[in-house]
Order: structure tokens, then C-alpha cells, then sequence
């Protein structure tokens, strides 16, 4: 799963090229006691995510999770690595209550330790940082994925854990310590009060860009895809059934928009009667830029899941599912996350597409649905009490392929809508059991071809559905 991810994010080119060294790993030596207000008041103060007010050398980007117990600095661990540092390099923080910037109130220094062994981001062609290593429990890759140049959130970092041999955890942040102290996964790291602490993970300020604190303890959805711990967007998501069978990750590109994607996890050699029996995870990673947000405040972090109802017994659907959040449960525990806002209430940004043909228009729809039009002089018929039967012409039927899908229907102002190239088809096959699949083609005519990526549709009387496709032709 995670290497097919890599080739596919190559083939994408959305590895960003940056060539990391010199990330702090720990401390040499730390700042102690300097009288503040805080002490006043308060006998424990921390800072989630204090940076850098001034330094020795060149090094940026670094920041630390602080805590001081009257005045003493009681833990430090590294929470940002930062890059370009040196061995000895000394970081100084604004003192007192200065700045209310997230170093404000510190008045503290350190001097760093720096692990000149490693490189980071340096090829095109590879994850910021992985470890497939057969004895690991939960291998894992970390992309780095740039969206915009110039911007204070213009990358993301999207990091993979295959949490099982058929599930595969997903998350997002703004930042990411890449260091990981056991690449063996045999249990032995240094993890004293000064270390990086539970490297690697996304990094970023609590509640803001990561949900509770650097540490690993169940409960607190920590940010390391190598823990068991791991929680991201959503709960593990299905990619086969099991190890038994080949496992295709098929990548969809707009040539409308070459940073809209759709992955799939397909087992083509799985037997299969219908879409969803072979047919797993299918997922948007969010890259675009928008005029609802501007990145110099906001990190960009989303996926959208296009995700088939598990029946089709009373209709045919496929929900839309936008996730919020990039390390938790909550959009509230992300809330720098761009995509935050829109869930406010924490009740989920999913839009249900019901088929309109499953039965007869509009059979089994809930008023919530999304309404497709679909108009057919089969059914636009009544017959009035004299007994004549009244009927709209034939020629105003209609049942288009329906383009221009906003990226989730429940986000508005839409930060994006899907290119052309990709779309919602409504449709009615006379043969009954008809077994569709990835990769199936549905001809419109000799210049518009579309290809089925995922769906759902019943096989009663006659195959009806709906499916979501890219163009072909």
C-alpha cells in the first residue's frame, strides 16, 4: 500500500523536492529558572509549539513543546525538527509576555543537538520520509506535498500508515518531525525528556494544527503513523478484502486540471457480482488553491471519499465524504486546517447522491438527497378522472451526464468543483445482473466516452444505478 502510494504520488509529481538536513533531534543544554507574570498566577506553564526568536546560526522552521514548573523549564521536547541547523547552534525565545505570538511568554534558551546523518525530501521520485521495513508493524510514508509557493501554509504533509494487511489510516498537518528513531521497529529509542519524542509524526501547534500533546498514550489520537494510536481522517479505510488476491492502486488525472486525482484501490483478479465487491477505498487528497482562503493563514489538508452505499435494496447511491480535520476526531482540534470552517458542529460534511432510475423517479429519495433531474415520459403520465390520460411530450426527456460537481455539495461557497472531466452518471441498463466494473466504458456517443471508476446500482428487473466516472473520450 505505501509504495504503490510513492509511485503513484511520482507519477503525480507531487514529491516535493527540498533536501532537509540538519533537523534538531534534541538538546544539548536548556535555559533554566527566569521569574515571569506567569508565576503569579500559575504554577505549570507550557507552550505547545514556541519558536525561534533568535539563534546562533542559519537553522528555521524549529519549534518546542515546553513546559516549566515555577519558572523551570520541567520537560522539553522538540515538536517541530526544523532544517538547516548545526550541532551547538543556540535558540533564544522572546522573554516574559513580549509577543503573544506562540513563543511569547517563554523567556528561554537552548542549545540544540543536531543528527547531521539524515536527508529529507532530497529526490522527486520518493515520500519525505518512509519505513516499509519488513519487521515494522505499521509501515508508513509521509508526503510532502507543496500547493502553493510563497505561502506560510503553502505545503502539507500527508502521512500514510498501513494499519493492517487490508486497512490504511490517512492524516494531514502543516508540519512534520521526519526522524524516526527506530527503523527496525524492534522497540529501542533513546526518548529521554530532551528528544524528539515519538518521531516520526505531523507537528504543529495543539488544537490548532494536531490534537492533544507530542506523547503516545491511547486516547490521545496522536500523530505518529507508526503507532497503533494513529488517527487521522476518518477510521482505518478498507482497501481489499484480504492479502490473498493482486491489489491495483488506479490513479484517475483530470487533463482539464493536472492536480485533480482521484486514487482506487482495485483487486482486478478478486471474483467479484458487482462494483463494490472489488472495488475499495476511493479518495480525492485536496490540491488546489481557492479564493475562499488564503494559505498565509491557513494550511490546506482535506481528502474527499467517494464512497458507494454498502446496499442497494431500497436505492442506489454514492455519498460524498469531505474530511475536515487532519489528525483527530474534530474539525475543532484542527482548526487552522482551511477546511475546518465548514464544520463548525463537528456533525460531518457528507453529501448523499441517490439514484433517480433505481425504481421510478425519485422512488426511496429523502428530501436531504441530492436531486438529480431526470425527466422520462414513461412515468410523466397521469390520467385524470374522465379516464383520458394526460402526457408530457417524449421529447423533453432527459438524463444527462451531470458535470461541474462541486468538490462536496454541502461546502458552500465551494472551494472547488470537480473539472468536466469527471462525473456523476444516472443510468438504466435493460439487461438485468449486469456485472460493471473499473475500467468498464459508458458511450454517450462516438465523442464522449466516460470511464467507471466506482458506483452503485441494484440488478433486479434491469441494471440501474449510479455510478461516478472519468472521461475517456
Amino acid at each position: 500500500m505505501i509504495t504503490q502510494l510513492e509511485s503513484a504520488y511520482t507519477w503525480l509529481d507531487w514529491h516535493d523536492e527540498c533536501n532537509h538536513t540538519g533537523i534538531i533531534t534534541g538538546l544539548v543544554d536548556r535555559g533554566m529558572y527566569q521569574q515571569d507574570p506567569h508565576n503569579l498566577t500559575y504554577s505549570y506553564i507550557s507552550w505547545a509549539d514556541a519558536e525561534q526568536y533568535t539563534s546562533s546560526g542559519v537553522g528555521t522552521d524549529a519549534s518546542f513543546w515546553v513546559q516549566r514548573y515555577y519558572g523551570n523549564p520541567q520537560y522539553v521536547y522538540v515538536n517541530r525538527s526544523g532544517y538547516g541547523y548545526t550541532n551547538g547552534e543556540y535558540l533564544s525565545f522572546l522573554p516574559g509576555e513580549a509577543s503573544g505570538s506562540a513563543a511569547g511568554g517563554i523567556g528561554w534558551g537552548c542549545t540544540v543537538f543536531v543528527d547531521n546523518s539524515v536527508s529529507y525530501g532530497s529526490t522527486t521520485t520518493a515520500f519525505y520520509t518512509k519505513n516499509v521495513n519488513a519487521n515494522l508493524t505499521y509501515p508508513y510514508g509521509i508526503l510532502r506535498q507543496k500547493v502553493q509557493d510563497n505561502k506560510k501554509y503553502g505545503v502539507t504533509y500527508r502521512s500514510y500508515s498501513a494499519q493492517s494487511l487490508t486497512t490504511i489510516e490517512m492524516g494531514a498537518g502543516p508540519f512534520c518531525h521526519p526522524k524516526d528513531w527506530d527503523l527496525t521497529g524492534d522497540g529501542n529509542g533513546p526518548g529521554d525528556y530532551s528528544s524528539s519524542k515519538g518521531g516520526p509524526r505531523l507537528a504543529g501547534d495543539t488544537f490548532l494544527d494536531t490534537q492533544w500533546s507530542v506523547g503516545d498514550s491511547n486516547g490521545e489520537l496522536y500523530t505518529n503513523p507508526k503507532s497503533s494510536y494513529f488517527r487521522g481522517q476518518g477510521d482505518a479505510h478498507i482497501v481489499a478484502s484480504s492479502n490473498s488476491y493482486q491489489l491495483d492502486l488506479n490513479v484517475f488525472r483530470s487533463g482539464i486540471d493536472p492536480k485533480f486525482v482521484v486514487l482506487s484501490y482495485r483487486q482486478p483478479t478478486l471474483s467479484s457480482t458487482k462494483l463494490r465487491d472489488n472495488t475499495f477505498l476511493t479518495f480525492i487528497p485536496h490540491n488546489f488553491t481557492t479564493d475562499v482562503w488564503d494559505l498565509d493563514n491557513v494550511w490546506l489538508g482535506g481528502v474527499t471519499m467517494i464512497q458507494p452505499y454498502t446496499s442497494e435494496q431500497y436505492r442506489a447511491g454514492i455519498d460524498i465524504i469531505t474530511y475536515p480535520y487532519g489528525t483527530s476526531d474534530y474539525s475543532y482540534y484542527n482548526k487552522r486546517m482551511a477546511e475546518s470552517a465548514y464544520d463548525r458542529y463537528n456533525d460531518g460534511l457528507k453529501t448523499e447522491w441517490s439514484s433517480n432510475v433505481t425504481g421510478a423517479p425519485q422512488s426511496y429519495i429523502d428530501s436531504g438527497h441530492i436531486r438529480i433531474y431526470n425527466r422520462d415520459a414513461t412515468y410523466d403520465v397521469n390520467q385524470n378522472p374522465a379516464g383520458s390520460v394526460k402526457s408530457v411530450n417524449p421529447d423533453a426527456d432527459y438524463n444527462a451526464v451531470v458535470k461541474g460537481l462541486p468538490l462536496n455539495a454541502v461546502m458552500v461557497p465551494s472551494p472547488y468543483n470537480m473539472p468536466d472531466d469527471f462525473a456523476m452518471i444516472d443510468f438504466d441498463y435493460a439487461s438485468p445482473s449486469t456485472n460493471i466494473q473499473q475500467g468498464d466504458t459508458i458511450t454517450i456517443s462516438g465523442s464522449e466516452v466516460w470511464t467507471v471508476i466506482t458506483g452503485n446500482y441494484n440488478q433486479t428487473t434491469r441494471t440501474r444505478g449510479l455510478l461516478f466516472c472519468a472521461r475517456k473520450v
